[in-house]
C-alpha cells in the first residue's frame, strides 16, 4: 500500500508538471513575434517551437507557488529564462557544429551561421524586454548569469584536447555553464515573492546543485542514453574531444588504459563496456546523486515554505532518461 501510494504522488506530481509545461509552452507560442523580416523570426519560431524538456521555467513556476509569487510574474519570468536557455543552444549548436537539437535540424544546419548568430542575439534581447517592470535586483541577478553561462561556455571550448583538465576545472565550469541558470530559476521564484536576496540565495544554491547533477547526469546519458530520445547521436560530445566527467574520471582512474583505449576503440558500445567494467559509470551515478542530496540539502535551509513540489522535482531529476 505504501509503495503504491508513492507511485500515486509521484504521477500526480508529473501530471502538474506535464500542466506546467503545456501551459508555458502556450505562453511562448502567444509572445508578440513579428513576421517581417522572416529572415529573423521565422527562425525564432523554429526555435520556440521546438521540443525541449522547459525543465528551467518549469522550476521559476514551482518555487514561485512555493512562496506565493504572482502567476503572471512567474509566467514573464519563466518565458525569460526559456529564451535565454534557447539563446545559449543556438549559439552553442555553431561553437560545436551540432547538426541536430530535440532530433530537429539546428538552426545553422537548417539556416545558415548568420541567421542563426542574429536569431539567438534576438532571442536574448526578448528575454530581456520579458523582465520590464521586474526589481533591479532581478535585472542584476539576470545578467550576472547570462555572463556565468557565457564564461562556462568559454571555459568549455577552452578544455577541448585537453587532457590536463581535473575534475574540480570540470565542475567549475558546468557550474557556470549549467547549474548557474538553474540557480537562476529557482532564486527568481523566490525573489518575485519579495523575498530578500540573502534568503533567496538557499534556493539558488539548491539549483546550482540540482545543475551539476543534471550536467554530469548528461554526460552519462550522452554514452547510456537512448539515442531517440535524446534526440542526437550518442557519444558526440566525445568524438569532438570534449571533456566530460566520464572521460575525466577514466583518465583519473588509470590514464595508460584510457588512452590505449581511446587509440583502439570508437564504437559506442566500446564506451559503454569499458565505463561498465572500469566502474566509472557507478563512481558517476554516486556523483549525481552527492549532488542531488547537496541540492536537497539547500532547500532545507531556505526560508519556510510548501517545497513539497521542490523535493518531488530533484527526484524527477534524478530519473530522468533524456
Amino acid at each position: 500500500m505504501a509503495i503504491l501510494k508513492i507511485r500515486l504522488i509521484i504521477s500526480s506530481f508529473e501530471k502538474h508538471v506535464s500542466f506546467l509545461k503545456s501551459d508555458i509552452e502556450k505562453s511562448l507560442n502567444k509572445l508578440p513575434i513579428d513576421n517581417k523580416p522572416k529572415y529573423l523570426y521565422d527562425p525564432i519560431r523554429y526555435i520556440i517551437n521546438g521540443k525541449g524538456k522547459r525543465l528551467r521555467p518549469i522550476l521559476v513556476h514551482l518555487v514561485g507557488h512555493s512562496y506565493s509569487a504572482d502567476p503572471e510574474d512567474m509566467m514573464k519570468a519563466s518565458m525569460a529564462v526559456e529564451l535565454l536557455h534557447n539563446f545559449t543552444l543556438v549559439h552553442d549548436d555553431i561553437m560545436d557544429n551540432d547538426s541536430f537539437r530535440h532530433g530537429k535540424p539546428t538552426v545553422h544546419k537548417k539556416w545558415d551561421e548568420p541567421t542563426a548568430i542574429l536569431s539567438g542575439d534576438a532571442l536574448f534581447v526578448l528575454s530581456q524586454l520579458l523582465l520590464t517592470g521586474f526589481p533591479e535586483i532581478i535585472h542584476q541577478r539576470f545578467n550576472e548569469v547570462s555572463l556565468n553561462i557565457c564564461e562556462g561556455q568559454g571555459m568549455d571550448k577552452e578544455f577541448e584536447n585537453d587532457t590536463s583538465i581535473s575534475m574540480g576545472q570540470y565542475l567549475i565550469m558546468i557550474g557556470k555553464k549549467t547549474g548557474a541558470l538553474l540557480g537562476l530559476c529557482a532564486q527568481l521564484g523566490a525573489l518575485l515573492s519579495g523575498l530578500k536576496k540573502e534568503d533567496a540565495h538557499f534556493l539558488f544554491e539548491y539549483g546550482l546543485n540540482l545543475g551539476l547533477a543534471f550536467q554530469i547526469q548528461d554526460d552519462l546519458l550522452e554514452i547510456f542514453g537512448d539515442e531517440s530520445s535524446m534526440g542526437k547521436s550518442l557519444g558526440s560530445d566525445i568524438s569532438k574531444n570534449k571533456q566530460t566527467a566520464l572521460t575525466i574520471l577514466a583518465r583519473d582512474d588509470n590514464a595508460k588504459r584510457w588512452a590505449s583505449f581511446t587509440d583502439n576503440y570508437s564504437k559506442i558500445s566500446d564506451y559503454q563496456t569499458y565505463f561498465d567494467k572500469n566502474g566509472i559509470r557507478y563512481k558517476l551515478e554516486e556523483s549525481i546523486e552527492h549532488y542531488i542530496n547537496k541540492a536537497n540539502s539547500a532547500l532545507n535551509s531556505a526560508p519556510k515554505s510548501n517545497k513539497d513540489h521542490l523535493q518531488k522535482f530533484t527526484t524527477l531529476i534524478l530519473k530522468r532518461k533524456f
